[in-house]
């Protein structure tokens, strides 16, 4: 038995949300529960596409194969084409606007939030060979407090096929030069990313000002 939209509280129904309020209220959970439509036994519709979203964004679904969409449960080959079609609906829309990081300055903009943290914070940029934005992920902690998971940070940029990524974390105590352990673990992470084909270009540290280790020559980043 499929569990269908319909099976959903009413309040919950994102077609009904539609007419109400408009598709740009809709979560894209909901948004992708409109394409598949059903859901499997003991799993409804929108639990089946937010299982999907936890592993891939809109956008990396239309880099993977139908089979592998169809690794999930309830996931026939039909629903494996609606959901590559859908992630390369957010490819060609992400490529029409994507933003580019191609100087500090551009780096500086995204991270000066970061200046007014209370806790230490990792942000991953994820970039293109043309340095387009392919996304970003937020780590807590930062070199200074926690180990680095190197496989963790890597991971997003092998789903979105990333040539290369900046590293940014803030130091609370608002100091704006790199520790000795900023360059180590930076170090350490050029060459776990060169393996997987990634290449290192910047790590800014946010402190009272906005720094760049590789404008300071504090790591050569092999660039």
């Amino acid at each position: 038995m499929d569990y269908t939209i319909k099976e959903l509280p009413q309040s919950e129904r994102p077609r009904e949300k539609l007419e109400e309020h408009g598709a740009e209220l809709l979560t894209e959970v909901e948004l992708l529960s409109l394409v598949l439509r059903t859901g499997i036994q003991g799993k409804n519709v929108k639990e089946l596409s937010s299982e999907i979203l936890r592993n891939y964004s809109l956008a990396e679904l239309g880099n993977r194969s139908l089979e592998d969409l169809q690794g999930f449960e309830g996931i026939s080959r039909v629903k494996a084409g609606q959901l590559k079609a859908v992630g390369e609906l957010a490819r060609r829309m992400q490529r029409e606007e994507r933003e580019k990081l191609e100087s500090l300055s551009d780096v500086k903009a995204r991270v000066e939030d970061m200046k007014y943290l209370e806790e230490e914070k990792l942000r991953v940029f994820y970039l293109s060979s043309g340095n387009e934005l392919l996304g970003e992920k937020e780590f807590a902690g930062g070199v200074d407090s926690v180990k680095i998971d190197f496989q963790e940070v890597l991971r997003k940029g092998v789903k979105t096929n990333a040539a290369a990524v900046v590293l940014a974390h803030n130091h609370p105590s608002r100091r704006d030069e790199a520790t000795d352990q900023d360059i180590e673990v930076t170090e350490q992470l050029i060459e776990a990313a060169k393996k997987v084909g990634i290449t290192v270009l910047d790590h800014v540290i946010v402190g009272e000002n906005i720094s760049s280790m590789r404008g300071s020559r504090a790591v050569n980043f092999h660039i």
